[in-house]
């Protein structure tokens, strides 16, 4: 892929099933009507860059097409693809929007593996793990 591809986000047929899930139960207001599908697949790709884990998309389906994706979502792209280039990698590298796309949407699908497995759980409970993650990571940057 070059400069000139178009930018689409995809994720795998399974993700697209949680995506459906999400919709039907409304968790934690993550549902269509309350959370664009951009704002989703960050939270699902954030989700998915902290597991370190990434996740081969089968039977992709798009879920953003390039008009809604903003330059301040695609810095988020951009910074993940970044943040794992080695001190003495190629920044060229970034020139290939699919290396950064296939990237992102591989840490989004573990991200959305993530998610289903929230789907067991009480919202409660998923909204106070979610707080103290962040009580964490405050603590971790902040003092």
């Amino acid at each position: 892929m070059n400069g000139n591809t178009v930018k689409i986000l995809n994720v795998s047929g399974e993700a697209k099933k949680i995506i459906e899930k999400i919709d039907s139960t409304k968790l934690l207001n993550l549902d269509n009507k309350n959370c664009s599908r951009m704002e989703l697949f960050l939270f699902a790709l954030a989700l998915g860059v902290e597991s370190g884990i990434e996740t081969e998309l089968t039977k992709t389906d798009t879920l953003v097409r390039a008009e809604y994706l903003s330059t301040k979502n695609e810095a988020y792209l951009y910074s993940v693809f970044i943040s794992e280039l080695s001190d003495s990698g190629d920044l060229d590298k970034i020139n290939d929007i699919g290396n950064v796309y296939r990237k992102a949407q591989q840490y989004a699908n573990t991200g959305f593996k993530l998610i289903e497995g929230m789907m067991e759980k009480a919202e409660n409970v998923v909204q106070l793990e979610l707080l103290q993650e962040l009580d964490e990571m405050y603590e971790e940057y902040a003092i």
